[in-house]
C-alpha cells in the first residue's frame, strides 16, 4: 500500500470521526460508530503484539536461564508468578459458564482490589502529596510580586477547596434531614467553580487540538494533491 493510498485512508477516518458533531443524520449516523470500532479493534491487536514481544516473550526467555530474573526472589517466583498469570487468564475464560462464573468473578475482585491500591498509592504519593507540597511552598520571587502572590493564592484556594468539594461529611439534624455545614457548602461551592472551569478548559483544549489536528490532515491532503 502506497503513502498515498494511507494518507487518504487516515483523511478519511479522520472526517469519520468528526462526523460525531453532525449528530443523528441518517447518511452519517453510522460512520463515528464504524470509526471507532476501526479503532478499538486496531489498539487491541496493537496491544497484543507489543504485550507478547515486549512482556511475554522476554519473560519467558529469562524464567529459562537461571542467572537472570524479574525478582528479588529468584527464578523459581519468577516460574510461580507466570503461571499464576496464566491461571487467571484461563479463569477468566470460564465467564460464559455460570456454575462456574465465581471463579471469574474472583480472578475480577483480585485484580480490582490490586489495582485500585495501586492507583491510590499513585495518586497519593505521585500527585496529591506533591501537589499540596508545591501549592503550599512559596518560591524566593514571591516577596514584592503580587501577581505571582495572587497566582499563588489562586491555585492553594482552588486545590483545597476542590478537594473539599469531594467529602460528603454533614450533620444530621435531628428529623432525618442530613445537611452539611454553611462553611462547607460554601467552599464546596467554590470548588465546583474550580472544577467546572477545568474542565470547561480542558474541552476546549480538545477541540482545538482535534480543529488543529483536522487542518493539518486537510492542509497536507491538499499540498499531497497539488
Amino acid at each position: 500500500m502506497t503513502e498515498g493510498m494511507l494518507t487518504v485512508i487516515s483523511f478519511v477516518l479522520t472526517l469519520m470521526v468528526f462526523s460525531y458533531v453532525l449528530g443523528d443524520l441518517p447518511l452519517v449516523r453510522n460512520l463515528y460508530r464504524i470509526a471507532v470500532y476501526i479503532f478499538v479493534g486496531m489498539t487491541a491487536a496493537f496491544t497484543v503484539i507489543v504485550t507478547f514481544e515486549g512482556v511475554i516473550l522476554p519473560y519467558l526467555q529469562d524464567i529459562q536461564n537461571p542467572a537472570t530474573s524479574w525478582t528479588p526472589l529468584g527464578n523459581v517466583a519468577d516460574i510461580i508468578i507466570f503461571f499464576t498469570a496464566l491461571l487467571f487468564g484461563l479463569l477468566l475464560l470460564l465467564k460464559p459458564i455460570g456454575r462456574l462464573s465465581w471463579l471469574t468473578n474472583s480472578v475480577f475482585a483480585v485484580v480490582i482490589v490490586v489495582g485500585a491500591a495501586v492507583a491510590v498509592i499513585g495518586a497519593l504519593s505521585g500527585t496529591l502529596f506533591p501537589l499540596v507540597r508545591t501549592s503550599t511552598t512559596l518560591p524566593d520571587n514571591v516577596v514584592g510580586n503580587p501577581s505571582e502572590l495572587l497566582t499563588i493564592g489562586i491555585i492553594f484556594l482552588g486545590t483545597v477547596t476542590s478537594l473539599i468539594y469531594f467529602q460528603y461529611q454533614a450533620k444530621d439534624m435531628g428529623d432525618g434531614e442530613i445537611k452539611q455545614g454553611i462553611l462547607i457548602r460554601r467552599l464546596s461551592t467554590i470548588g465546583k467553580v474550580f472544577i467546572v472551569t477545568t474542565l470547561g478548559a480542558i474541552y476546549a483544549t480538545a477541540m482545538l487540538t482535534s480543529l488543529t489536528i483536522l487542518t493539518e490532515r486537510v492542509g497536507f491532503l491538499l499540498q499531497f494533491g497539488g
